[in-house]
């Protein structure tokens, strides 16, 4: 990832987020970065890389 994500982007990201797996990834990692916090989410739902990439130009690094 080439930049950090800011409360502002991810606060939009999140509303893109189905609850209950968002939840899970809260539970499991918080506190933690942004971008940890993504990468956990899309290996729950790997499609979600593709909404990352397609509506904030983010491509997360493996």
């Amino acid at each position: 990832m080439s930049e950090r994500i800011n409360d502002n982007t991810m606060s939009a990201i999140v509303a893109l987020m189905d609850d209950e797996t968002r939840e899970r990834v809260h539970f499991e990692l918080a506190p933690c970065s942004n971008e940890s916090f993504l990468k956990r989410y899309c290996e729950l739902v790997p499609g979600f890389e593709k909404t990352l990439k397609d509506e904030f130009s983010i491509e997360l690094d493996a």
